[in-house]
């Protein structure tokens, strides 16, 4: 059976349709079960039950409520039976998945509950993204989460604070290729503005962080409307840096040699 069949909401719903119905009388064969549904609700007759049958079957026979977590596992069964070509995407960030995956993917994700920003959402696709990296990535990744949640708890405290009725958006969960994190907001000669932010976390004693060139020449391009942070993780006490006050760390390329990363310990 292709993809774009059992990767759509008329498969999963009728995979769920069958697996609360079979709770409900287990005694019941599948074809028996599929003839019920369509019994009860004439509505249910869109529903592609052979794909609903192949999903259903691959899913514990414990999972049925909520709706959310019956969907969830029907995805990850699905990446763990096909090992898609867009789960391999995921270290690049969610919207680099939503571009490849098609329009029935995303509304199967959507019922899912994975395009929010809450932890379970969050916690999922981090865990698709560690699938597709190595250990030492996935450290980092968990280290890096743990900051940028950190920063969207100060930024949503500081909006409130200075009475801009915006909340900060978490950028890179979608994308971790622009070049920051979190874009969030302030107030410049009476006008709301963009604040972009660029997120580092640490454990180390004394503080410090890896800068990439690419999010250097970000900070370079937006200049005061650019900040970093740089959190303590161990006594989670957070430093801001302006743009001005990082240049001073960066390194300049010589000859044919052209610098990548740099590890900056601001004092």
């Amino acid at each position: 059976m292709n993809e774009d069949r059992i990767l759509a909401m008329s498969a999963f719903e009728a995979a769920y349709l069958i697996r609360t119905f079979r709770e409900k009388n287990p005694e019941l064969s599948t074809s028996d079960l599929i003839a019920t549904v369509r019994s009860v609700r004439a509505d249910f007759y869109p529903h592609d039950y052979d794909a609903g049958v192949a999903i259903e079957e691959r899913i514990p026979p414990q999972v049925v409520t909520p709706l959310e977590a019956f969907f969830t596992a029907a995805i990850d069964v699905f990446i763990s039976d096909r090992a898609p070509v867009w789960a391999r995407l995921a270290p690049a960030g969610r919207n680099h998945v939503l571009q490849a995956i098609g329009v029935n993917g995303v509304q199967c994700l959507r019922s899912a509950g994975l395009l929010g920003s809450d932890a379970r959402a969050t916690d999922w696709w981090d865990a698709l993204a560690t699938a597709n990296r190595g250990e030492r990535d996935a450290r980092l990744l968990a280290q890096g989460r743990e900051g940028e949640r950190l920063s969207l708890a100060y930024e949503s405290a500081r909006l409130q604070r200075e009475g801009i009725p915006r909340s900060p958006v978490w950028v890179a969960i979608d994308d971790n290729t622009v070049g920051y994190d979190i874009l969030s907001y302030a107030w410049h000669d009476g006008s709301e503005v963009n604040r972009l932010i660029e997120v580092k976390s640490t454990s180390a004693s004394p503080a410090r962080m890896i800068l990439s060139r690419k999010e250097w020449k970000t900070a370079e391009q937006y200049g005061p409307a650019f900040e970093f942070h740089l959190w303590n993780l161990s006594s989670e006490m957070l430093t801001i840096y302006s743009v001005e006050e990082i240049r001073a760390h960066i390194p300049t390329d010589n000859c044919q040699g052209k610098w990548e990363s740099v590890e900056i310990r601001p004092s």
